[in-house]
């Protein structure tokens, strides 16, 4: 019993450290990218590569979000159309994934 409480309450406190969707999106921006590929373009890419989906929003952005295990946002990308390109603020909260993401933003990818 005491395993299953203290599992539960490890748990708990995991959770509540996770970050929330609005929490990262109203965070500073970490870096800026400036991309010559659409917004819809560098949205796809970033979803494709991270098996997750792009949101529209009522501004014309999209937000792809990266999550961890437990939901909580760890990075999130707002694409904006710029131009015939796009700009593409990157936040980050922690850091969970590799840098598959960076060949969708123009920049050499990390192993």
């Amino acid at each position: 019993m005491k395993v299953l409480v203290l599992g539960t309450l490890g748990a708990a406190a995991l959770l509540a450290g996770c970050a929330s969707t609005q929490t990262v999106l109203n965070g500073p921006v970490t870096e800026t990218f400036h991309s010559q590929d659409s917004a819809n373009k560098v949205a796809f890419c970033l979803a494709n590569k991270n098996n997750t989906a792009a949101l529209d929003q009522d501004n014309g952005s999209k937000v792809v979000l990266i999550k961890n295990g437990y939901g909580g946002v760890s990075m999130a990308f707002t694409v904006i159309p710029e131009g015939a390109g796009s700009r593409v603020e990157w936040r980050k909260k922690f850091g969970t994934i590799g840098g598959i993401w960076k060949q969708c933003v123009g920049l050499k990818a990390s192993s």
